[in-house]
C-alpha cells in the first residue's frame, strides 16, 4: 500500500481528524499494512504492548478466557476503528487476545515512533483521549449491563445498536444482518447459544423483532427500547 493511499485512509480515522498534512504524511509513514487471515491471532493477551492496529477490512474480537477455558469477547472491532492503543498508551500488556474473524487488513503502527509523534502533537493528544474516552464508556456500559440487566435487556440493547450503526437511526420496519456468528454473539452478550436462540424467539413472540437466518427487522422500536433500559413489560 502506497504512503498516499495511506494518508487518505488516516484522514478518515477519527482518531487522527483535524491533523496537519506533515503529521498524517508522518503516521503513513510510520503505518506497516498488514494482512490476517480467519482465525489468525492478531496478538495475545498478557504480551508486551509493542503498538496498536486500526482495522481496515474484516471484523476481529478481543477476548478473555477463564481458567476453565471458557470465551468472554470484550469487544468486536470493526472497519475504521482502532484496538491495542490503550495498552500502548499505558506501556502495559495487551488486556485480551485479539483474533480476525474474517480476512483482515490493519494498518500497524509500532510503540516508540507512535508515542514520539504523540508528544509533538496536541490535536493527536487530545484525539487519543477522546478515543480512550469512548473505550471506556463501552466498556463501563457493557459491565452494567452484564452486571444488572437479563440477557433479553443485553440483546435488545446490541440490536438497536446494530440498527443504529446501519441505518444511523432506529425505527420500525428497519433490517439488518448480524454482524457475526449467534455464537460469539453470545459470548458477547454473557450468555450461552442455547439462552440466545430462545430470547432471540422471546423477542420475535412479543412482536419487537423479526429474525430469520440472522436478518433482523425491527417491529416495534419503542417496546425494543423500553426492553433495554431493563423497563416492564
Amino acid at each position: 500500500m502506497m504512503e498516499g493511499q495511506k494518508k487518505e485512509i488516516l484522514r478518515k480515522i477519527f482518531l487522527f481528524s483535524g491533523l496537519n498534512d506533515r503529521d498524517l504524511e508522518t503516521l503513513a509513514r510510520l503505518a506497516i499494512h498488514r494482512r490476517f487471515a480467519p482465525g489468525h491471532v492478531i496478538f495475545w493477551e498478557g504480551r508486551e504492548a509493542q503498538g496498536f492496529f486500526i482495522l481496515l477490512t474484516g471484523q476481529v474480537k478481543l477476548a478473555k478466557s477463564s481458567p476453565d477455558g471458557k470465551e468472554y469477547i470484550l469487544r468486536l472491532v470493526n472497519p475504521g476503528e482502532t484496538f491495542g492503543e490503550a495498552a500502548v498508551l499505558a506501556g502495559a500488556e495487551y488486556p485480551a487476545t485479539a483474533v480476525a474473524l474474517e480476512d483482515c487488513q490493519t494498518l500497524y503502527f509500532p510503540k516508540a515512533d507512535f508515542l514520539q509523534l504523540l508528544t509533538s502533537s496536541p490535536t493527536l493528544a487530545r484525539n487519543m483521549l477522546a478515543t480512550l474516552s469512548q473505550l471506556l464508556f463501552h466498556l463501563t456500559r457493557q459491565l452494567e449491563d452484564l452486571s444488572l440487566k437479563e440477557v433479553l435487556a443485553r440483546l435488545a440493547r446490541y440490536l438497536l445498536d446494530g440498527c443504529l450503526k446501519t441505518h444511523g437511526r432506529i425505527e420500525d420496519g428497519l433490517s439488518f444482518d448480524l454482524p457475526i456468528t449467534k455464537t460469539h454473539l453470545a459470548s458477547y452478550l454473557g450468555t450461552i447459544s442455547e439462552t440466545l436462540s430462545r430470547t432471540l424467539a422471546r423477542l420475535k413472540g412479543m412482536g419487537a423483532i423479526e429474525e430469520d437466518k440472522g436478518r433482523i427487522t425491527i417491529k416495534n422500536a419503542s417496546l425494543l427500547q423500553s426492553i433495554a433500559k431493563g423497563g416492564k413489560i
